[in-house]
């Protein structure tokens, strides 16, 4: 929005820039972000500009406390399902945490001994079903919403902007690069989606592309919110070569 948005006051540095993980941190904020630690927040707004304000309140905080501070703002919360948390999850631990999955999803090796992959696939399985942020940030009456499975689609996210009266210029050269640095987290959902829907038309697809530990646990996950049931991970230390092999097991 400080980017492409009519009317929005433009940061110092203009051109964004992708860094190795995704993020864009590196941007000029318009406006300070304001943390849930402060007590009040002095800026000096131009009122013949919009700003786009970051609200750094954190993943376990959905408070808008911070009206207090920006009476007549218009919040626009960042949201997703059950479906779109794994892009969440990750994003949450390599970008925000600056850590990674095998630290912070770590092995028990005293039960599996040597980490086979089947024990690696299920814990990050779990991590995804149990993990108490999993059902979070979920759409809120008194905020715009949007979406994050809308952002990978660039006439989609235009879409949703104009829908709550934001326009921006065209920005698709830079949606472009960034979908493509955060492929890592994006695609395993996507994915795993089109897998799902492969087995409702009965499909046949080889599942190839499913060539890491976790976006396999990604697609197992998805299988459980579809169709309710976790697949043996044990019994089925061989991640599946193709859809029929998946429809077979829930005998479809």
């Amino acid at each position: 929005l400080s980017l492409y948005g009519k009317k929005f006051f433009r940061p110092n540095k203009s051109k964004i820039e992708f860094n190795a993980n995704g993020n864009a941190h590196a941007l000029d904020l318009v406006a300070p972000k304001y943390q849930n630690s402060y007590n009040n927040y002095n800026f000096e707004f131009d009122p013949e500009f919009n700003y786009s304000v970051l609200i750094d309140n954190g993943i376990n905080n959905e408070s808008i406390d911070f009206l207090d501070n920006f009476t007549n703002a218009r919040v626009i919360k960042i949201c997703y399902s059950q479906y779109t948390w794994p892009v969440v999850a990750r994003t949450m631990i390599e970008k925000a945490m600056n850590s990674s999955l095998e630290k912070e999803i770590p092995m028990d090796f005293v039960n599996h001994t040597g980490a086979p992959d089947w024990a690696i696939r299920e814990k990050y399985f779990l991590f995804l079903r149990d993990h108490k942020l999993a059902q979070r940030w979920a759409p809120s009456s008194d905020t715009e919403n949007l979406m994050i499975d809308q952002l990978f689609d660039y006439d989609t996210f235009c879409q949703q902007l104009n829908s709550i009266d934001i326009e921006v210029e065209n920005f698709y050269n830079v949606w472009q690069q960034w979908y493509r640095v955060n492929q890592t987290y994006i695609f395993p959902a996507i994915q795993s989606k089109n897998v799902i829907q492969n087995l409702k038309q009965n499909q046949s697809t080889t599942l190839h592309d499913f060539d890491t530990l976790w976006s396999q646990a990604v697609l197992y996950y998805f299988l459980f919110l579809e169709f309710g049931v976790e697949v043996p991970h044990n019994d089925y230390a061989d991640f599946f070569d193709n859809t029929d092999q998946i429809k077979e097991w829930l005998a479809l």
